[in-house]
């Protein structure tokens, strides 16, 4: 049995056992009562104790019943995903969002603004709490039951102290601490670095509730990584590990803003990505890209539009995109030996162009490929996985029994 569904049935661990037991049915749910007590060792009058406060808390719902054959038919709970809600925010490098979600998590309502409206840092730290209040003026009726403020940022941050240490884009001077622009909501507030968020979100709603190793590869307004080893978010001993995107590819590749060259995110980010499609247009390669460029700027969906109808020159972007993002999962995987790797962000809303390839690409140059199979996937959350990663923060420090909820 895996020491990471068994529980104590001492009196003193109350909490650690709802944690496990919210955690069991938010991962595997819905199960029954005697299901709960098989995979966590604990005893029937135990479990039943707990259903019966987490019932009355609101936080478990019966679902209807098992579809077992013969005998009385065990009542299968689940996790109540309208018990509480959370704040997320999202920073990227265009600008940032703001929602209310559930324990889904789920966007219920959100607020997005972009910086190219916005005048400096500090107009932007107001953008932030205007639409923080939309928020929770959406919320009012429910305010006492948000848990939390969740943040996911791109760049290097300092999550115990909530500050953004260097933001690529708006915030021209460093340790941008957010508790300041937040504080006067009291609210607990959590940050992570957005592929790390991005990981967490996966392993709470995604492809990797049951895994233990596993890396999220983010490709899209920059590349990263969020590795998580024997079920625990890995941050390195600085705590700014993942930094996929700024390892060397070429030695003599272009010089990259972080001062390195040849950096993978030179080559597979989604900016970079679109450059090399409006390069196309210079030269007239493809007529439907000209056509969109001279309308408006081409944005990803145009090269995945353009690919449906069969323009050689998207599906050829594509396909090298599958190429270099193949070079960074097979990197990922000698590296950190994964029992699955996701590629997420906005290049896995490509999976149908760039899959062949990137396999291909681990079929030739994986180092152990005759030995090791790990599980490639791809995030279904495109866009928007940074911001539910921001919700899945709070949820994993409220599922924990960290918020004194339960």
């Amino acid at each position: 049995m895996s020491d990471l569904w068994v529980g104590d049935n001492l009196s003193d661990v109350k909490v650690k056992n709802r944690s496990l037991v919210l955690r069991l049915l938010k991962k595997k749910g819905p199960l029954s009562r005697i299901d709960l007590a098989r995979i966590t060792g604990l005893t029937q009058p135990t479990i039943t104790n707990i259903v019966n406060d987490l019932l009355s808390a609101n936080l478990l719902q019966e679902v209807g019943v098992s579809d077992t054959k013969a005998g009385r038919k065990p009542i299968l709970l689940s996790m109540n995903d309208q018990a509480f809600y959370i704040i997320a925010i999202n920073f990227t490098r265009r600008g940032f969002s703001v929602a209310l979600c559930d324990l889904g998590p789920t966007i219920l309502f959100r607020r997005d603004s972009s910086y190219s409206l916005l005048e400096n840092t500090e107009i932007a730290l107001l953008e932030l709490q205007k639409e923080f209040i939309h928020v929770l003026e959406y919320a009012t009726q429910s305010l006492r039951l948000i848990l939390g403020i969740g943040i996911s940022v791109p760049g290097p941050v300092d999550a115990d102290s909530c500050t953004i240490l260097a933001h690529p884009t708006f915030l021209k001077h460093r340790s941008l601490d957010l508790r300041f622009y937040l504080r006067e909501y009291d609210l607990p507030i959590f940050m992570m670095p957005d592929a790390d968020a991005a990981c967490l979100h996966e392993t709470w709603s995604g492809e990797a509730r049951e895994a233990q190793n596993m890396v999220y590869f983010m490709v899209g307004e920059g590349v990263g990584a969020g590795i998580l080893i024997d079920g625990k978010i890995y941050r390195g001993h600085h705590r700014q590990g993942g930094e996929i995107g700024h390892t060397s590819i070429n030695l003599f590749g272009p010089r990259c803003v972080c001062g390195n060259y040849g950096c993978l995110e030179s080559y597979c980010s989604i900016p970079n990505v679109l450059k090399k499609a409006q390069e196309a247009t210079w030269f007239a390669e493809s007529s439907y890209l000209k056509d969109i460029s001279s309308q408006r700027g081409i944005e990803f969906h145009h090269l995945l539009e353009g690919a449906k109808m069969g323009d050689s020159t998207s599906l050829q972007i594509l396909n090298q995109l599958g190429q270099y993002i193949g070079v960074g999962v097979v990197n990922l995987i000698n590296l950190y030996d994964p029992e699955m790797v996701i590629i997420g962000g906005e290049a896995a809303l490509a999976q149908e162009f760039i899959a062949g390839t990137v396999d291909q690409v681990l079929e030739e140059r994986l180092l152990y490929r005759e030995y090791i199979n790990p599980r490639l996937r791809y995030s279904r959350w495109g866009r928007d996985v940074a911001l539910l990663g921001a919700a899945s923060i709070v949820l994993d420090h409220f599922i924990a029994g960290e918020l004194g909820r339960f």
